[in-house]
This record gives C-alpha cells, structure tokens and sequence, in this order.
C-alpha cells in the first residue's frame, strides 16, 4: 500500500534522527565544546520535543487526520534541522534538535493511528511492528552509513543532506497520504472536547501498571543506542567513528529483528505481558552484564550491547497491550499519551545519565542504574491486567 511506504519512509527519517548523537558524539563536543552532560541534554532534548508535542499531535490527528498533521509538524524539523547543521554555539544545537522532535512528534503515532483504522485489533502490533522494522532502516542508517558520511564531508555536511531527505518525505506525505479522515462512527469534536478526551485517557486504570515500562522500557534501549554506546566504546575500547558505527550497525540490525520477532511471536500467541516482562528482563541482564564487565573486552560489550537491541524492542507489542483498553474514538489521543510518555522517558533517563556521566565518569555506574530502572517498572508490569482478547 503506497500510504503505508511514505509513512515507512517519514518513520525511517525519524528513527535516523533519534540515534544519529551516538554516532558523532566525539565530534560535536569537539567542534561546540559539549561536555558529557551537554551531550545528554543534547540527546534528550529530541525526545522532550517529541513527548512535549504529543498532547497538541494528538488532538490534531483525531481532528485534522494523520496527513495533514505529519506535514504541518515535518516543516519544523526541517527548520531544525538546518538550524543544528549550522549551529555555531551549544544553544543552537539545543533549539534544532528540539524542534526536530517536535517536527517527528506525529509520524510514528499518525502511522500507529492509520494502522488502528484499517486493519482488525488482532493484527494491530503485527502490522506495527512490520512498520516499525521497515522504519528501523533509518536507524540502520544513522550508524555506520551516517559515520562514514560525516567522516568524508563533516557532520555538518552531513545533516545538510539529511535536511533534504527530510523535506522530500514530506513533500511525498502530502501527496501520497490518504484523505484525512475521523475514526469511523465519531463526529467532529470541539477543542475542549478533545482535551477533554485526553485527560480521560490518562484516567484509565488498566494502563497504570503498564506506564512504568512504557517510560523506561524504550527510554533504556534508547539511551544505550542513541546516546552512551558511542562514547563507551570510544573511551573504552579506542574506537573511531567508523569502528563506533559498525557495532552500532549490529545493535540496529539486532533491534530490527527483534522488533519483528516480537511482531509475528505475538500474531501466534496473543499473550503480550509475558513476552513483554520477559524480554525486558533480558535487556536489564544485558545492562547488568555491562556493569559487572565493561571493560572484559570489545566481543563481550558488543555482544551485550547486541543483546540490548535483539530484546529491548517490544514497543509494538506493548502498544497492543495498552491499545486493548483505549477507546476507538480516543485513539490518536491514547496513542499520543503513550508516546509522550515513552519519549519523555528516554529524554528523562538520557539527562540523568548525562548528570551520572558528569558526577562520576563511571560506566559501570550508569549501566547498573539503567539495570536497576529496569527491575522496579518490570515489578510494576506484574501488575498489569493482558487485557481484552484481540478481534480479528
């Protein structure tokens, strides 16, 4: 379906942005003197952005439709975009990275949203998660194709070329999206109405157990794969940008199976909160073996930090989860609380760790944290009800 390829395409333009810091770490506190909790502001202030729009997103898709909203936000992450390429101070760099969260904010909750409406509860998280895996080749391609990009022409340079990516997806959104649309059944709802509709989706009970690891669960992966795995192994181990981006790739290859794996393991089972609890329980092993062993060697680290993306993607499925107690007519608000919950996670745990980083200089320290993040929402998950059987 050709509307399903252009969201494809904008979700993988998201995903570049969301991982591309890791990657060239090194070079920006070179070039704008960023000390380590620079960086981890730098890193979270995209997924603030992006948590920060949802609210806003969200009311827009259950009134405007996905095409319209994903186009109007795209324009500021653009715009920031060729704000952080020319950056000249930190503040800069701040404010377009900013505002590229906030130009992504609607792209991955329109296409959950499209998703929603055109295909039955049962094949919610499998057709997210074939979504989400094609999308991850932008994520692919913020390591190491982006590390040998920046090397031959800059970081700066770099993100020029990125900028015009960005705009043509945008262009291709607009043209290509389907009419924009209100769920089925429901009318046309007032501005207090929709806000309304907002605050009663933070007012479901059957999500309470499940918000902790929706605000760390992603929030974790991310922060290892968007922000301290660059900087870990270029301080542990001496690898340059190339070298970096290469173990990079596995983890992103790793992350992009996994998050089919998920997908087609909860198509034939149904059963979200055992493959989700589990799975994130693996990836707090992951982060304590890092902990307990950061410097045995760089096959141990890459493995672990493998292990990380192989089992630490189970958004899709935990959406499904939480999607079994939104109402039809709530969904792009449903969708977009979760997210601003989950993005605001990982920009949560991205400035502590930047805080951790800058007050002690310990991996270890901040890989047993991430360990420890894992075990208390985990606990909480236990808690959580599986929800309504899916309809096929």
């Amino acid at each position: 379906m050709l509307e399903l390829t252009v969201l494809v395409l904008a979700a993988a333009i998201s995903m570049f942005y969301r991982g591309l810091i890791a990657v060239i770490a090194p070079e920006l506190s070179t070039d704008l003197g960023l000390s380590e909790s620079d960086l981890g502001t730098l890193a979270s202030l995209f997924f603030i952005g992006f948590a920060a729009a949802q609210p806003p997103v969200g009311m827009a898709l259950d009134r405007l439709g996905p095409r319209l909203t994903i186009v109007l936000f795209m324009g500021a992450a653009v715009l920031g975009t060729g704000l952080f390429a020319a950056a000249p101070t930190p503040f800069a760099a701040y404010t377009g990275q900013a505002l590229i969260g906030i130009g992504c904010a609607p792209i991955m909750t329109g296409a959950m949203v499209v998703v929603g409406r055109r295909f039955a509860p049962a094949r919610f998280a499998f057709m997210v998660s074939v979504v989400l895996t094609l999308a991850n080749l932008g994520d692919l391609a913020s390591t190491a194709p982006f590390a040998w990009l920046s090397e031959a022409l800059g970081w700066r340079s770099a993100l020029w070329t990125i900028l015009g990516l960005t705009t043509l997806s945008a262009i291709l959104c607009l043209l290509f999206l389907g009419r924009d649309r209100q769920a089925e059944g429901t009318h046309p709802e007032s501005l207090t109405e929709l806000s309304l509709g907002m605050v009663r989706v933070i007012g479901i009970r059957g999500l309470w157990p499940i918000l902790p690891l929706v605000l760390t669960g992603y929030g974790v992966m991310m922060t290892l794969r968007g922000l301290w795995a660059g900087p870990y192994l270029a301080e542990t181990f001496s690898l340059d940008p190339a070298a970096r981006g290469t173990v990079l790739l596995a983890m992103s290859i790793a992350m992009t199976a996994g998050m089919f794996i998920y997908g087609a393991i909860d198509r034939a089972l149904g059963k979200r909160k055992g493959l989700v609890g589990g799975g994130t329980a693996l990836v707090g092993l992951a982060c304590l073996g890092l902990a307990l062993f950061p410097t045995h060697s760089l096959a141990l680290a890459a493995i672990l930090l493998t292990a990380v993306g192989l089992f630490g993607y189970t958004y899709a499925v935990m959406m499904a989860h939480c999607r079994a107690f939104i109402p039809v007519q709530a969904m792009g608000r449903g969708i977009a609380f979760l997210t601003l919950v989950g993005f605001f996670g990982v920009g949560l745990l991205q400035w502590a760790t930047g805080l951790i980083m800058e007050t002690t200089g310990s991996y270890p320290l901040l890989f047993g944290a991430l360990a420890l993040t894992l075990a208390a929402a985990v606990l909480a998950y236990a808690f959580s009800r599986e929800g309504p059987e899916p309809r096929s």
